[in-house]
């Protein structure tokens, strides 16, 4: 892939960090890395691959409700395809949903107010910043341009290279292999109930952001509507 890896040097913070939002705190000791789910956390593009799956699934004379569409938020599209449409032919409808996607990104997909500056806060305090996403890895791509956050990133994980997506925990095991790290030394930043899912069951702390309802069932360490106002903040 076009995406290069960057080096992993951890450092080690002899002043207190913490992570706010309104009244709540979350402290930042020993935590190296910092991991960033994409769609729905970092830009707005669910809008994008919901009219590519309606499209496909209706090519492909399958009726999908809303709801139907609502569980498959923070989803593969693999996932969608196999359940959903049709379990043959996987390979060829998911190109499809995924190049009808594509193609309408650069028009339709703004990032979320406050979420490159955070990025880029967390990289400048030396924190290893990864990408964990169940977004086909050109779609993380582009939005990793969009964002103009290329340089802050040092891991990438897409699940269609896994074997299971979210919400099983393989996606983010997998980016805590890569960060080779241990659970207990990363932050997790998630907006839908499969990632959610998928990074508490990796034993991962978890901030659940965005105005979701649902988000106040997960066993989350912090929640904030808007990650334009959570700060990083240096304590003596």
């Amino acid at each position: 892939m076009a995406f290069r890896k960057r080096a992993l040097f951890y450092c080690q913070f002899l002043n207190e960090m913490l992570l706010c939002y309104d009244d709540q705190q979350l402290s930042l000791t020993n935590i190296k890395a910092v991991i960033f789910d994409l769609d729905g956390t970092l830009v707005e593009s669910e809008a994008v691959w919901t009219e590519a799956k309606q499209y496909i699934a209706k090519r492909e004379k399958v009726k999908v409700s809303q709801q139907v569409m609502l569980a498959y938020v923070g989803r593969s599209v693999t996932d969608f395809v196999k359940e959903v449409i049709a379990p043959a032919n996987v390979p060829l409808i998911q190109i499809a949903i995924i190049e009808r996607a594509l193609a309408r990104y650069d028009n339709h997909v703004q990032e979320i107010p406050g979420a490159s500056k955070l990025i880029r806060n967390f990289s400048s305090k030396g924190f290893a910043v990864a990408i964990c996403s169940s977004a086909p890895m050109k779609a993380i791509q582009k939005c990793l341009k969009l964002l103009g956050i290329e340089a802050c990133i040092n891991i990438v994980v897409s699940t269609e290279s896994l074997s299971r997506g979210k919400p099983d925990k393989l996606p983010y095991v997998e980016t805590l292999r890569l960060l080779n790290i241990a659970s207990s030394h990363a932050i997790v930043f998630e907006d839908a109930a499969a990632g959610l899912t998928s990074s508490i069951a990796a034993g991962i702390k978890t901030v659940g952001v965005g105005s979701s309802i649902e988000l106040s069932g997960f066993a989350c360490e912090m929640f904030a509507k808007n990650i334009a106002d959570i700060n990083l903040v240096e304590t003596q």
